[in-house]
């Protein structure tokens, strides 16, 4: 004799997103305080004399010894460097949390499989927009129940972001060709100042609308998995 066991099929786990979300917030106002300290040397230099050019070429090995302050500036942009490395570690493990939740709520809705997670912000080319899909997707998935996440319409701080972090990543390319590798790292301020001008802004900017999608997208998914 056989009994039929019944009962009903057990809750999905959902990934934890609250904490990685917290960090990744921190980091990103560790970026904006960062770049923004960056921004007020970049300025105190672009007020001073420039310091005198070498006796000769640089090719031939004549190199400008950096001052005081260009020195602070070039550590301090390190500083910068790590901060960014470390905010785009958690923005990567966060996003990998969320798809993670995404892949319950909607797998249809996810155009991009998962390695593309990490291989989107790399791979030439797609990454233009690749990345921005996996975010949509995400967004999409967390639509209130029993509605379509196709129809979800992108709100404009996804789209925003992601122009302003495309137009700083295009103007730290356009900067960085113009650097000299013989010379001390704040010439560039002098050569290009409205350039790199234009990189902080653009990268403060992307940061806090970041800070605004990370809590905007966690909220809803967080509401959407305790429903």
């Amino acid at each position: 004799m056989s009994f039929a066991l019944s009962g009903s099929a057990a809750a999905p786990r959902f990934a934890r997103v609250v904490l990685p979300a917290r960090f990744l917030v921190g980091a990103l106002g560790t970026v904006v305080l960062a770049r923004l300290v960056l921004l007020v040397w970049e300025l105190r230099l672009h007020a001073g004399p420039r310091p005198p050019a070498p006796p000769g070429d640089a090719d031939e090995g004549y190199h400008r010894v950096p001052t005081g302050l260009e020195e602070q500036y070039h550590y301090l942009g390190l500083l910068t460097i790590l901060t960014l490395v470390v905010c785009v570690l958690g923005f990567v493990y966060w996003l990998q949390a969320m798809r993670d939740n995404a892949d319950i709520l909607a797998p249809e809705a996810q155009r991009h499989s998962r390695p593309w997670l990490w291989f989107s912000w790399i791979v030439p080319g797609i990454s233009f927009w690749f990345p921005r899909d996996v975010v949509v997707d995400i967004w999409r998935a967390a639509a209130p129940r029993g509605g379509n996440p196709a129809e979800r319409r992108t709100p404009w701080w996804i789209n925003a972001w992601w122009l302003l972090l495309l137009a700083a990543a295009a103007m730290l390319l356009i900067t960085e060709d113009l650097r000299d590798d013989g010379q001390p790292e704040a010439d560039l301020v002098y050569d290009a100042f409205r350039g790199v001008l234009a990189t902080d802004v653009l990268l403060v900017a992307a940061a806090v609308l970041a800070i605004v999608l990370v809590l905007r997208m966690t909220r809803d998914q967080e509401a959407r998995t305790r429903a």
